[in-house]
């Protein structure tokens, strides 16, 4: 069962949803869900189609606002803080569609995704031009730096529309470092990234794992869940139907039966 912490005792760095609820339409899909994503840990949402999701990945990265319920960053209540808010206090989302900019560059789209841009004003550009060729060498080197750890260094001019599935899914993570967030949030990194390239990103999110970052994972993939994650939910009908290890929940038969019998 999760254990709902009273938020005293919560990490200053963790995420945590509260009994959370919500609808569309009237449907319920969210019924009272409460998780932790702790500190350097990878934390893993997995379920069967329309257990609840995506619904509440939105809910954590505030693309949508609870009926109930309330989510934290640390002791601070972050509820009805709005997405980009939310990446300026530490939370990067990814996306289960990639949303590149296909007529711009892999280098250009880390470049849009650096969040020190500053202003536009003339009088900006006339009075802190130096200011301004300093940030905008930072995230060059930045961007350069992703790039190089994840083998598309000799992308970084080419259009991101050419790229493969798994190469726009890598790009997708590094917009989401170049916010420099602690948490970020991954919805379905495996999807459409064949078997090499999903055995690169696996590395690249397990060597960031040390490295103090701290992620949730919604993946369909449980080969993924299994290699990568400390912690897994499994929901159905949009609550925790239980919560551990990859070894302990895989042999819940509450699980299975979520699952229809499947073998995970």
């Amino acid at each position: 069962m999760t254990v709902t912490a009273h938020r005293g005792t919560q990490d200053p760095t963790g995420l945590y949803a509260r009994d959370i609820r919500l609808s569309y339409g009237g449907l319920q899909v969210l019924n009272g869900i409460s998780l932790d994503i702790e500190r350097g840990q990878v934390t893993g949402i997995v379920g069967p189609n329309g257990a609840g999701k995506s619904s509440l990945f939105n809910v954590l990265a505030g693309s949508a606002e609870p009926d109930h319920g309330s989510v934290w960053l640390g002791q601070r209540d972050i509820t009805r803080l709005p997405v980009h808010e939310r990446a300026r206090a530490g939370i990067a989302r990814t996306f289960q569609l990639a949303r590149e900019l296909d007529s711009l560059t892999v280098l250009e789209n880390l470049l849009l995704a650096w969040p020190d841009q500053g202003s536009d004003a003339l009088w900006r550009t006339f009075l802190q031009r130096d200011s301004i060729r300093k940030t905008q060498e930072q995230a060059v080197e930045h961007a350069l730096a992703l790039l190089e750890r994840t083998r598309l260094t000799r992308l970084a001019d080419s259009p991101a529309g050419g790229l493969s599935g798994g190469q726009k899914k890598l790009l997708e993570l590094c917009r989401a470092l170049m916010l420099d967030a602690p948490i970020i949030l991954l919805d379905e990194p495996a999807a459409g990234v064949n078997p090499a390239l999903m055995n690169e990103l696996a590395g690249f999110i397990s060597d960031l794992r040390g490295e103090g970052k701290t992620f949730a994972v919604v993946e369909h993939n449980m080969d993924l869940i299994a290699a990568l994650c400390d912690t897994v939910y499994v929901l159905a009908d949009g609550a925790v139907l239980t919560q551990g290890t990859f070894a302990e929940v895989v042999v819940d038969s509450r699980v299975q039966d979520a699952y229809l019998g499947v073998t995970l």
